[in-house]
């Protein structure tokens, strides 16, 4: 019987080496144990199981007073040694004429104590029929089990076991590491700690494998070595000597699944990062048992699963248990096929959601296209080796995604490394030059990428394309007016209109319209500029947002705004901008909202959010995002007077504030009330103009991310504050411009 005072568990390290990371679920399963007679931990190979076990039972241990009783299991190999095994922990004997398990049933029955039996998977049987009988028979008894499969006994509580977290991996590293060596700890030794933590997906085990490797690499050539050598390098295991690898550990709980199990994980071997049943269907085919055998995996910890949107579930593989599975796909010869069906099925997903990017539900798509951008950009980086035309299909899908996220740069250097790799067939090299005009746009290339759109529009007229045409000359005549070509941009703008408006696209008909304001407003006639605008919002239906959509238009309608010295409007129009952005999740990548900021900003005469603003612009503008040539003189002449009113020293602290500011940091700058007199904060300030603008709480709280509740008090707040009684009253306080 455990000694109170000793190590506890079955880990030799257990009270050698720190204990990083889980304080608090320590607490949790502590808990759990008071409340439930059986807590089984379970969790993918390394995770760190019976280290958290023994941390547990240590915790609880002087509850029980009849002691902890530690069962190792992991050495036991068949199932008749369970009851053996489970005997000789307790000190119990089998008298004569009597079965071992009655005799522990008899030692069990009246005593208050806590069995921890440590790797029971591969003797599930066995093990969790002794346990049901003992727990039945034994109403003080607590079992605290560590196994990478349920136990199934009735009355069983799961706790999962997840990965460290980030702080904590990189902790687990540098305590490890300064066993064996002396790390100089400077802000990049830290980022390359990070990097490693992240490539073996924070995994305590294969962490501690890591660190150990430091006493003979440094870190950059560990990081070199970490997807081959670094999984089979020797670390004795926890729960058995035999295990001396973490690739032995992986591939012991992949000898206890069916042959389809094993296949099954090696065709989830090409997914990246996460991805749902429809992709697992689609990759390993449907099929009698998928189900079946994708339950096994999640029982044996070896997929973990995880909620998605909409009450869904998602999946993912651990890193290391994801190279273990591609080495076995390798083996079996059907590592092209899968491959094949992985891309396709990625090309058709993510060009789908491209497609409803700037329709009903973009927020929806801009979210699914997040979680995609792994698995397209793997299948991407496969077929660049095998089909260009495939890889660069891939890569177009996304332009949209990384436009709307600010990776302008990187989006270009994508698309021009694949346009240079073998021949493209006509339509695939057309929508690419396509993406790159669009991305000229936003880089300020603007020649480049009027030359892109020329082409682009010869191949869709060949194809024949109507509908790509008519998109061609769309980003055509934003790029023609960039250029000074206002003619050239009204008339291929007024086209691309007419296109959409015979075919029914309304959202293509009103992106359109957006842009034919756009070669308006560059000639400088407001007013049809204005018109386009108001023509282009009435096309959005007010039941089936298009927040992509109508954040154009009311950017647009800012800068009508600002043109006018409307300053109630202009702030409106930001408001509502603003809000778009926050259900596309695109503030921090987006920074046309910014300019519109520092021109209302310089309107209202604060310099100081001036700056700030600009700071923040300017900060994006290194990632590809160019100022439109329509505002770029604008906001520079506001930069002037903003230094010139603060002097040369304040602004550039003013600055480095700016660029250091986080997204809703910069929300509160730009929507800061005018005048110190106003008597909203901020953030009620912020509500009000988006109360102005028509939304409901609901579409507040939403946009705010905070409750609806929270949003119902600050309205009480402000009502209360301006001495109205009504919502319509505060609508009116904030469209008549008595917001200072």
């Amino acid at each position: 019987m455990q000694q109170l005072g000793q190590p506890v568990g079955t880990d030799p390290q257990v009270g050698l080496t720190r204990f990083v990371g889980r304080d608090s679920e320590v607490d949790g399963v502590a808990h759990l144990l008071s409340t439930t007679p059986l807590v089984t931990l379970v969790g993918p190979p390394g995770v760190g199981k019976t280290r958290l076990a023994a941390e547990v039972a240590g915790r609880v241990a002087d509850q029980f007073a009849a002691g902890l009783v530690p069962v190792p299991l992991a050495t036991v190999t068949t199932g008749e040694d369970v009851a053996a095994t489970v005997a000789a922990a307790l000190r119990v004997r089998q008298g004569p004429g009597t079965q071992l398990a009655d005799a522990l049933v008899a030692a069990t029955r009246d005593e208050q104590r806590l069995l921890l039996l440590d790797g029971c998977e591969h003797v599930l049987d066995t093990l969790a029929a002794l346990v049901h009988r003992l727990l039945a028979t034994a109403p003080q008894l607590r079992v605290l089990a560590t196994s990478r499969v349920p136990l199934g006994v009735p009355g069983e509580r799961l706790h999962q076991i997840r990965p460290l977290a980030p702080d904590a991996a990189a902790d687990l590293f540098l305590d490890r590491a300064s066993l064996v060596t002396e790390l100089v700890l400077d802000e990049r030794t830290r980022q390359r700690i990070d990097q490693v933590c992240d490539f073996v997906d924070h995994l305590p085990l294969a962490i501690e494998i890591a660190a150990r490797q430091t006493r003979v690499l440094a870190l950059p050539a560990l990081l070199d070595r970490l997807r081959t050598a670094l999984q089979h390098s020797p670390l004795p295991m926890p729960t058995s000597p035999e295990h001396t690898t973490l690739a032995a550990t992986i591939d012991w709980s992949c000898q206890r699944l069916s042959g389809a199990q094993q296949r099954l994980l090696a065709d989830l071997s090409v997914f990246a990062g996460s991805f749902d049943l429809a992709a697992i269907a689609a990759v390993a085919g449907e099929r009698d048992g998928l189900l079946a055998d994708l339950t096994a995996l999640l029982d044996h910890s070896l997929l973990l699963s995880e909620p998605a949107a909409a009450g869904e579930l998602s999946y993912r593989l651990l890193e290391p248990i994801r190279q273990h599975a591609a080495a076995r796909l390798t083996q079996t010869g059907c590592s092209q096929q899968i491959r094949w069906a992985h891309a396709h099925y990625f090309l058709e997903a993510a060009g789908a959601e491209a497609r409803g990017l700037m329709g009903p539900g973009g927020q929806e798509c801009f979210a699914r296209l997040q979680h995609m951008e792994a698995n397209v950009l793997a299948a991407a980086g496969w077929a660049r080796g095998t089909c260009s035309d495939l890889a660069l299909r891939l890569v177009t899908c996304l332009v949209g995604y990384w436009e709307h996220r600010g990776q302008m740069n990187a989006a270009r250097d994508r698309v021009e490394a694949l346009l240079e790799v073998g021949m493209p067939a006509p339509r695939t090299r057309a929508e690419a030059l396509l993406a790159l005009c669009r991305l000229g746009y936003r880089q300020g290339r603007y020649r480049q990428a009027v030359a892109e759109a020329q082409e682009a529009l010869v191949l869709m007229r060949s194809l024949p394309d109507q509908d790509g045409a008519a998109r061609v000359l769309r980003a055509l005549s934003q790029v023609a007016a960039a250029c000074g070509d206002v003619p050239r941009a009204a008339a291929c703008a007024e086209e691309s209109v007419a296109v959409f408006a015979e075919r029914g696209d309304r959202h293509a008909h009103a992106w359109s319209l957006t842009v034919l304001a756009y070669a308006h407003l560059c000639s400088g006639d407001i007013d049809a500029g204005a018109t386009a605008q108001a023509a282009a919002l009435r096309l959005v239906e007010p039941a089936e947002p298009a927040p992509a959509l109508t954040r154009r238009t009311r950017v647009g309608m800012s800068y009508v705004a600002a043109r006018r010295g409307d300053l109630v409007a202009h702030r409106r129009h930001l408001a509502g901008t603003i809000a778009d952005l926050r259900l596309l999740d695109g503030l921090d990548g987006e920074s046309e909202w910014l300019w519109s900021a520092v021109c209302l900003a310089s309107s209202e005469h604060r310099p100081r959010a001036v700056l700030r603003l600009a700071a923040a612009g300017a900060r994006r503008a290194r990632r590809g995002t160019a100022l439109p040539p329509l505002v770029d003189g604008i906001v520079r002449a506001a930069i002037a007077d903003a230094e010139g009113a603060l002097g040369p020293q304040v602004a550039a602290e003013l600055r480095t504030e700016g660029a250091g500011m986080a997204a809703e940091e910069l929300v509160t700058e730009a929507l800061r009330p005018a005048s110190t007199s106003s008597p909203l904060s901020p953030r009620e300030h912020e509500i009000a103009m988006l109360t102005g603008t028509g939304l409901t709480n609901a579409e507040i709280a939403q946009q705010l991310v905070i409750s609806r509740r929270t949003v119902e008090t600050h309205q009480e707040h402000i009502r209360a504050k301006l001495g109205v009684t009504s919502r319509q009253a505060v609508i009116a306080w904030a469209l008549t411009g008595e917001s200072g």
